[in-house]
Formats: C-alpha cells, structure tokens, sequence
C-alpha cells in the first residue's frame, strides 16, 4: 500500500487564507480556507490565525462537504 501525503505538509508561507462564503459579517467569527493546487484544504479560524489549524487532502475534504450538503446530522445544528 503506498505511503499516503499528509496534507499538513506544506509551507504555511505559501497559504493563502481567504474567507469563506458561508461566514457571516466581518466580527471575528469567521472560517477561512487555503486551498492548494493538489487538493489538499486547511480550515483555520479567522480571530486566532495562529492557532493550529485543520488538513484535509481531498478525497477528506470532498467527503466532509459532501455529508454537510446532505444535511448529515453531525453537522447540523
């Protein structure tokens, strides 16, 4: 079985954090998300940007919003 690419390997320098859509006005509480040519996401926290943020490679990140769009009952409030 190969080696699988962890998604936390990438220079943090060359992250480029942006907002996303679905967060509210600009008051702290907001997501933000680096997308890389691989695939691979980050999801970081917009009021701590130094705080350890969370990796997905793609095949996680398709499948995290792909449970979110069908109103999987974990990601609901």
């Amino acid at each position: 079985m190969p080696d699988r690419h962890d998604p936390y390997d990438h220079n943090p320098a060359s992250a480029e954090w942006t907002k996303s859509p679905f967060s509210g006005d600009d008051n702290g509480d907001c997501v933000i998300i680096a997308r890389f040519d691989n695939g691979d996401v980050w999801v970081g926290d917009d009021k701590n940007p130094g705080r350890p943020h969370l990796a997905f490679d793609q095949a996680e990140w398709t499948a995290f919003i792909q449970a979110i769009e069908a109103h999987d009952p974990r990601f609901t409030a």
